[in-house]
């Protein structure tokens, strides 16, 4: 890709990120076109359709959830570790709204191999800070990791469904780590 084209790509994929993550999966392409300061045009030659540049975005943030989890994971302290990455699964978890639905409805297999990428690589990583906390007698041994993520995607639902700032989300992540701690 020559370099011009490079940075309207980037630029797009920037910008499509924060837009659908301020106004959902289906915000408007011209709007985004527009604050990424190209035109319609060229948005559409780099993504033919929503589809394809929902699937540009969601590799853009994977990327990126997998560099932050390897430096939750590498942190020293697995408690802090575990605390870290639990708030930070609940923000990726709602990434931007309606991704998960969106790419559900695109038929092909694609979108929905591109989900299953994207859950393998958070439920990875929480099995590497949860085994670890486990180790270190944070966690009691009958817990799975898969059982954390879905409470903890519970909570991610709930704020995803919620007016801004209702859910205590530390509280209730709280309540979680009480939950999964070996009885004393």
């Amino acid at each position: 890709m020559r370099a011009d084209a490079q940075r309207n790509y980037d630029s797009i994929v920037a910008t499509a990120r924060q837009v659908f993550s301020e106004s959902g999966a289906n915000a408007s392409l011209d709007e985004i076109a527009k604050r990424a300061g190209v035109g319609p045009g060229t948005l559409y030659r780099h993504f033919p359709t929503r589809s394809d540049l929902h699937r540009a975005v969601l590799q853009d943030w994977m990327a990126e959830v997998e560099s932050e989890g390897n430096r939750i994971a590498a942190i020293e302290d697995p408690e802090q570790s575990l605390v870290d990455w639990l708030r930070r699964y609940a923000e990726y978890k709602n990434f931007f709204r309606g991704l998960h639905e969106a790419l559900l409805e695109v038929p092909g297999g694609d979108d929905h191999s591109a989900l299953a990428e994207c859950k393998a690589l958070m439920a990875g990583i929480s099995a590497r800070i949860i085994e670890r906390a486990k180790a270190a007698g944070l966690v009691r041994e009958d817990v799975e990791p898969i059982t954390v993520c879905q409470m903890v995607s519970g909570i991610a639902f709930l704020v995803d469904r919620s007016p801004a700032g209702t859910v205590d989300v530390d509280a209730q992540l709280g309540i979680i780590r009480a939950g999964i701690r070996p009885a004393a």
